[in-house]
């Protein structure tokens, strides 16, 4: 799943994954070895059948994550109180108070404040020499709409970048040691600043989620729920608009495209998704009762991972998967997931990249890759699809 060849192109593994089935054994890093989906139809299932395939161990069964966590320092015992890692009902309540959260913010009012992000962070390069693009723009915008959305406030908005930024990069056991200490800190401040909002009520997310009346949210749960939201709502954005650059400036076609066809961004963002897939697969889902799924008899307490890279490249559903279109018609990827844990933010998402995209080249559009011959270097973070940097030449 890191290795580079397979990330540049996929189909003919997965192709041959197919050969054996719709679920197949793998291993995984940290996980070992489980079952996962490698096509549209197997992903949907799974993803559409919380009943059969449960976020949660405990409902196979098993120890909750909260219990499996018992030796870890408590503020990282409060993340196991997540709506990612619930279920029916209690999936239902928490992901409820987010929704109507969500539906007081409209993420078209946020665009002409995206955009000044983005031009802003344009303005602060150089283009008379290399950049990487990925620390200095892919980054840093996402990080900042998403401060923008849960209403943190600006004077706040520096450090807490400062706190995630280890957990945003984290790539093996030793670098999330590394980063408590900053998640620590990002927690006890969004508790200093729950206690603040509950005086004054102010834009964003947070504010809305504790001043619903309709929320029976607990303080715990309020914590996790910020924490996740921060972390999650800009990390999977990050890679979409890396991987979109990355693309466009390999393809002159690809680049030509959007300058001709601004208005079909939208679409070409939709093909980006589907084709690089940011989130392979899926968390892990635990089989809560002895069944057979795909013609594989299955165990209770067995763990499952929908594919999505598998299901976005699945012939059955997509023509031509390994080519990009950019003006492809009807894509109905799983790139932001699908069921009841589909992707909060994902019009955020959308909005940012397709403002990414459009900025970047209004701005540079000579803009070409620093080593077109080099390979990408992967992220090498399970489970993600990503560049760990993107060498650009911006002039010239």
């Amino acid at each position: 799943m890191s290795d580079p060849d397979f990330l540049a192109a996929p189909d003919a593994t997965l192709a041959q994954m197919r050969t054996k089935g719709a679920l197949v054994r793998v291993k995984f890093p940290l996980l070992g070895t489980l079952w996962m989906t490698t096509t549209d139809a197997a992903a949907r299932r799974v993803l559409k059948a919380p009943q059969d395939f449960a976020r949660d161990a405990k409902a196979s069964g098993g120890k909750s994550l909260a219990q499996r966590l018992w030796w870890m320092p408590s503020f990282v015992k409060v993340m196991a109180l997540n709506l990612l890692g619930t279920d029916g009902d209690a999936h239902a309540r928490l992901r409820g108070a987010v929704d109507r959260a969500f539906a007081r913010q409209s993420v078209e009012d946020m665009r002409p404040a995206l955009t000044g992000m983005a031009d802003t962070l344009l303005d602060q390069v150089n283009p008379n020499q290399p950049i990487d693009i990925m620390s200095n723009y892919a980054r840093p915008l996402p990080l900042r709409a998403i401060c923008l959305l849960l209403g943190i406030p600006d004077a706040d908005r520096d450090r807490v970048v400062k706190w995630i930024a280890p957990i945003s990069t984290a790539n093996s056991g030793f670098d999330i040691l590394r980063a408590l200490p900053g998640l620590w800190r990002l927690m006890r401040h969004f508790r200093r600043d729950f206690a603040q909002v509950r005086k004054t009520q102010r834009p964003g997310l947070i504010s809305d989620l504790i001043h619903d009346p309709d929320s029976d949210l607990t303080d715990q749960e309020l914590l996790s729920m910020a924490t996740v939201l921060f972390i999650a709502g800009h990390e999977t954005t990050v890679h979409l608009i890396t991987n979109s650059l990355n693309a466009i400036l390999r393809s002159p076609d690809l680049q030509q495209h959007l300058t001709d066809h601004p208005d079909q961004s939208p679409l070409m963002i939709e093909e980006f998704m589907r084709h690089t897939s940011p989130v392979l697969v899926t968390k892990p889902m635990f089989v809560t009762h002895d069944m057979e799924f795909e013609g594989i008899a299955l165990k209770k307490d067995d763990m499952v991972m929908a594919g999505l890279l598998a299901a976005n490249h699945d012939p059955d559903r997509h023509e031509d998967p390994a080519k990009t279109v950019p003006d492809r018609r009807p894509n109905a990827h799983l790139g932001f997931g699908h069921g009841p844990h589909i992707c909060l933010g994902m019009q955020l998402a959308r909005a940012e990249t397709q403002v990414a995209l459009t900025r970047f080249f209004a701005r540079f559009p000579n803009a070409r890759l620093a080593d077109p011959t080099a390979k990408p270097k992967p992220l090498g973070k399970v489970g993600m699809n990503g560049l760990a940097r993107l060498d650009v030449v911006l002039e010239g």
